[in-house]
Parts: structure tokens; C-alpha cells; sequence
């Protein structure tokens, strides 16, 4: 189950979650919307779970989010898949009926997890955020969207301490696979201005066409020069990884 508020990224960020499951973990998932007030959020997630390509749980916006949520729920049990992601409403700001309703919703289905999506950019607000909602549920953990922009990561460590729940993903971009598992000592170590290597080094394992690197390897093994499309490449490559900035982001200095 997850929750947030609405421009926080949430729907996006299920959508990069179901990417995960799917890639890393080889797990068989299922979107739902809750969201019934935001006809535009159940076409959104309706559109990324396409993209991704994993399973979709129809949403009428006339019923009930409870109801949409068991629905979802019992379709995943029939058809065996593994995990299920129920996106519920955002607002643009915490407001009494909006905790009632997610209350109610975690109270019926008992998720194994309720994951807070927050914009890091928030600053202290996101601090606020987390404090409300960890107070009207038991969250499970938080997801930091936009990290990319958050260099010093100090929302990450104020909410950590204020809910007593783990910071479990990190989103660093707006790709699908801009999702990491967060780590506390790489996020110190690219504060403290040290870089992230194991992170770098994971990445070009996952995103990297090792064979096309296989290929240039043997073409210099051959002695044959290095020549434009081998340079085309190599550029592709590295826009694969996120481009020079990522790369640079995670590199010591």
C-alpha cells in the first residue's frame, strides 16, 4: 500500500516499485488505483503499468477504494501473482478526511507493507508529512522521490529519526530504473563528498550492454583502430547509465 501526497511522485514512483519487483526481485505484480477522485491518476497508473509491463487491476471510479482495494487483492490470489501495489489518494495537503480513508483502507486489507512516498525537496515539510502520517498508520517505511535534486539528503535523516522507520528506496531520476535501494552508508559516503562507487559499479552491471562490450574488447584485442561508431557506442553506453552527471554524482571529489 502506498501513500503520500498528491505531486510527491507517488503514482510514478509505483510504477518504477513494480520495475523493481519485476527485474531484480522476478516477481509477478499488480497495480490498483484507490484514487477515485483523480480520474486522470487511475489512466496514469493505467498507462505505466503498460509501460512497464505488468499487470493492471481495472478501476471503476464510482466504487468504493476499500472495495477496489480487496477486489485487487482476491484477483491476485486467483491468478497466483506475487505482489500487489495499491495506489491511494493523494491531496495537496494532510487533511482529516484523507487519513480517515487510508486508515480505513490499511485497517481491511493489512498490508505487509505501507511504504510513505515523500519529495525530498521538501525540506522540513516532508519531515511534518511523515510525522502525520506515521501517527495515523503503521508505515512500514519511506520512499524519497527526487533525491536527485537533494544533494545533502537531510530530509532523508530527519525522517528516519522522527518516524523510527527505514528509509527503503530512493528515487534518483525519472526513468523506470531511476530506483535504488537506499543505502545509508553510500548516501553518507556522497554527502561527505566521497563518492558511490558500488552503486556506480551495480549499475553498469544492470544497464550496461556487456555484449557490445565483449565485441569492442575483442575488436581492440585484434589491434583495430578505435574508430566513430565504436565512439557512438561508448556514448550510448554512458547515456544508458544516466549520462556524465550521474556517473560524476557517484564519482569521489
Amino acid at each position: 500500500m502506498m501513500v503520500g501526497l498528491q505531486g510527491s511522485g507517488k503514482t510514478t514512483t509505483i510504477a518504477k516499485l513494480a520495475h523493481w519487483l519485476k527485474t531484480t526481485q522476478k516477481k509477478s505484480v499488480l497495480l490498483a488505483s484507490a484514487d477515485i477522485y483523480r480520474p486522470a491518476a487511475i489512466e496514469q497508473l493505467k498507462v505505466l503499468a503498460g509501460q512497464v509491463d505488468v499487470n493492471y487491476f481495472a478501476t471503476d471510479s464510482n466504487a468504493n477504494p476499500i472495495e477496489i482495494a480487496k477486489a485487487a487483492i482476491n484477483q491476485a490470489k486467483k491468478q497466483f501473482i506475487d505482489t500487489v501495489i495499491i495506489d491511494t489518494a493523494g491531496r495537496l495537503h494532510i487533511d482529516h478526511k484523507m487519513m480517515e480513508e487510508i486508515k480505513h483502507i490499511h485497517h481491511e486489507i493489512q498490508p505487509i507493507e505501507t511504504l510513505l512516498v515523500v519529495d525530498s525537496m521538501m525540506g522540513q515539510d516532508a519531515v511534518n508529512i511523515a510525522k502525520t502520517f506515521s501517527a495515523t498508520i503503521p508505515l512500514t517505511g519511506i520512499i524519497l522521490t527526487k533525491t536527485d535534486g537533494d544533494a545533502r539528503g537531510g530530509a532523508a535523516l530527519a525522517m528516519r529519526f522522527i518516524t523510527n522507520q527505514p528509509i527503503k528506496f530512493i528515487g534518483t531520476g525519472e526513468k523506470f530504473d531511476a530506483l535504488e535501494p537506499f543505502y545509508p552508508d553510500r548516501i553518507a559516503s556522497r554527502i561527505l563528498g566521497m563518492g558511490d562507487i558500488l552503486t556506480l559499479v551495480e549499475e553498469a552491471q544492470r544497464k550496461v550492454d556487456h555484449e557490445k562490450v565483449k565485441k569492442l574488447a575483442k575488436k581492440f584485442q585484434k589491434g583495430k583502430a578505435f574508430d566513430l561508431e565504436d565512439f557512438r557506442t561508448q556514448l550510448q553506453q554512458m547515456r544508458n547509465m544516466g549520462g556524465v552527471s550521474n556517473i560524476a554524482s557517484k564519482l569521489p571529489g
